[in-house]
């Protein structure tokens, strides 16, 4: 049986995590604007306003905890999945990778709930696929 080489990764920078945020938050108001603009001059259009802004600050709400999002290390080896952040260590029970363009987010149930952890491609490019590998991406 082949040992498993420890894998540890630290991620500081969410320059792109952000802008994927913003993005989406865009998209979100645009769609708001659109449905008010359609409604104008109905006598529905002071509910369906309202309904819009609703649902955008629903979509920030829900975002909040992910614009929050510290610098984290990943660490996996033998023993499993880890994520260090400050000075806390979480064990992962599982682990499971998803590609967008330009970012690998990492999805992670800990004993503590559910994580999300971005990593930006601007790594080495040797972390990239390692980590990748690792995920079975």
């Amino acid at each position: 049986m082949k040992a498993i080489a420890q894998f540890q990764l630290h991620v500081d920078r969410f320059v792109r995590w952000h802008a994927l945020l913003a993005g989406f938050d865009m998209a979100v108001a645009l769609a708001a604007a659109w449905n008010v603009w359609q409604w104008r001059g109905q006598d529905e259009a002071a509910v369906m306003g309202g309904l819009s802004l609703a649902v955008f600050l629903l979509v920030l709400a829900a975002q909040y905890p992910y614009w929050r999002i510290r610098a984290f290390t990943l660490i996996h080896s033998a023993a499993g999945w880890k994520v260090l952040q400050g000075r806390q260590q979480q064990d992962l029970v599982e682990v499971r990778g998803l590609t967008l363009p330009g970012q690998l987010v990492v999805l992670a149930l800990s004993t503590k709930g559910r994580l999300v952890l971005p990593v930006s491609s601007d790594i080495s490019p040797t972390a990239w696929r390692e980590l990748r590998t690792r995920l079975a991406l």
